[in-house]
């Protein structure tokens, strides 16, 4: 029996939906591939992060908790030529002396946003609060040292970079900032209170898919 033309026609709609799906999966193909080597050509680096101020209050210490408000000046600077926003997430760590367990913090506002233009630097505090709620001992070193007046602290801030170049869809990477080795002098008279000595150090930055 010969085809009918409705037939015909059934399988030309098919053949010619057939080649609009194909045609519209190269375009979208070489649309990612274009992308991906543009970016890799621009090849922006991570922001450079730097602890520029350190404040602590309401430090208190017990056998089991660690409590206190921090204040972090940071300073971020972008060696891009192309613009950059940082985003600071809401919660961080700090991690005590040799790194005997680390402790949440909450900033204590919501997640800051700091838009960085090209080959430019900005300064931002970020205000940290720390209520641990792990019962673990604390190490009697972490005791002495704050009663001998200068406690050295860690910190560790959750950030997600994205990068922007004109037309081209935006770039996002996650980091962790690690802060090392910040000396902070708590006063003889008020006990709680501290500053960090020195005149600050620069962090490290690693993807936070790295993050143990």
């Amino acid at each position: 029996m010969a085809p009918t033309n409705s037939h015909k026609t059934r399988c030309g709609d098919n053949r010619f939906h057939r080649k609009i799906t194909l045609l519209l999966v190269t375009i979208f193909v070489l649309l990612m591939v274009t992308i991906s080597i543009a970016w890799l050509v621009m090849h922006p680096h991570d922001p450079g992060f730097g602890v520029t101020s350190l404040s602590v209050t309401n430090f208190a210490l017990s056998e089991s908790q660690v409590r206190g408000r921090y204040e972090v000046g940071l300073t971020i600077t972008n060696p891009n030529k192309v613009k950059t926003q940082v985003v600071l997430h809401s919660s961080g760590f700090l991690l005590l002396p040799d790194q005997w367990h680390s402790v949440a913090a909450v900033q204590r506002q919501q997640q800051q946003r700091v838009f960085l233009e090209k080959l430019t630097n900005e300064s931002v505090k970020v205000d940290f609060e720390v209520k641990d709620e792990h019962k673990r001992v604390v190490p009697q070193v972490l005791l002495k040292d704050w009663n001998k007046g200068v406690v050295n602290f860690n910190v560790v801030l959750k950030v997600t970079v994205i990068f922007e170049a004109g037309i081209w869809p935006s770039k996002d990477k996650k980091l962790d900032v690690c802060c090392e080795d910040l000396d902070v002098e708590f006063h003889s008279q008020a006990k709680d209170t501290g500053k960090l000595l020195g005149i600050g150090k620069n962090c490290s930055t690693k993807n936070a898919a790295e993050r143990a």
